[in-house]
């Protein structure tokens, strides 16, 4: 795993900003950079708080977490991740390794929740959302669409799944009525035969953002030249070195934080 994991990596990295020797956005792994921060506090105010059952961080779904926090860190996500697709030579290939990630990640914790007898389980969160719309736009890539046009379509396609398809959905209840097969579209997740999720990231309304950010990544850097880099100070190293490095922190930063804690907890 971590092998396709490395090589996901090295896409991933073709395609954040540096392509035949040209400039690399870095301005691209600062954004990353801090939604990978702003993930690493949640999850461990979450291991904290429910898996070890400290009673610290209650307040952490509250609604300022819900509507700032987290949309905060899965827009800045799945919007530069959209934003990087611009430079990639092959997004069919990266969604292919980045499938292979996320069904791993669903094995693995399948595998753990069985062992212990408990709800662990990763079924769809942020990798298996980022390989399906990395598929989707690479094969989009491939029409004879011209430019302009693309980005109108990833526009308005992103906006229709951000801000209409939620409707949809609450007006026909479809949380808990719908079934449990659509589970990735956010669709029957609240269905009491679904287990509990460690975490969860359904492709409506998330996705939108992905495409959306794909458009922009086609006006800022047409032809997937970076024309100028920002955030090159001392200050933005910590978060451009985790901007580079999401998919290796996302895939094991919480075996490493439930590891510190239980650690923790013995020591002390």
């Amino acid at each position: 795993m971590l092998s396709s994991i490395d090589m996901t990596i090295q896409s991933t990295n073709k395609a954040n900003t540096k392509i035949k020797g040209k400039m690399r956005a870095t301005e691209l792994d600062v954004l990353r950079g801090f939604a990978i921060l702003l993930m690493l506090v949640h999850h461990f105010m979450y291991d904290v708080h429910y898996i070890f059952g400290y009673p610290y961080f209650s307040w952490l779904f509250g609604p300022a977490m819900e509507s700032i926090y987290h949309l905060l860190a899965y827009v800045l996500f799945l919007g530069v991740a959209g934003v990087s697709s611009s430079f990639s030579r092959s997004n069919l290939k990266r969604s292919g390794r980045l499938a292979l990630i996320a069904l791993s990640l669903t094995l693995i914790t399948l595998l753990i929740s069985l062992i212990m007898k408990s709800d662990y389980y990763i079924l769809w969160q942020m990798i298996h959302c980022l390989a399906l719309c990395t598929l989707l736009y690479g094969l989009f890539e491939k029409t004879k669409l011209n430019e302009k046009t693309k980005i109108v379509v990833l526009l308005l396609t992103g906006f229709f799944i951000i801000f209409h398809l939620p409707k949809i959905i609450n007006a026909f209840n479809l949380h808990y009525e719908g079934s449990p097969l659509l589970l990735p579209f956010g669709i029957g997740n609240l269905r009491p035969e679904i287990p509990g999720m460690l975490d969860y990231l359904p492709l409506i309304p998330y996705s939108g953002c992905f495409f959306i950010g794909a458009a922009l990544g086609k006006i800022i850097y047409p032809d997937g030249k970076v024309q100028r880099r920002y955030c090159t100070g001392k200050a933005f190293k910590p978060l451009v070195f985790m901007g580079r490095h999401a998919l290796l922190i996302y895939a094991i930063h919480q075996p490493i934080i439930i590891t510190l804690i239980w650690l923790w907890t013995i020591i002390f």
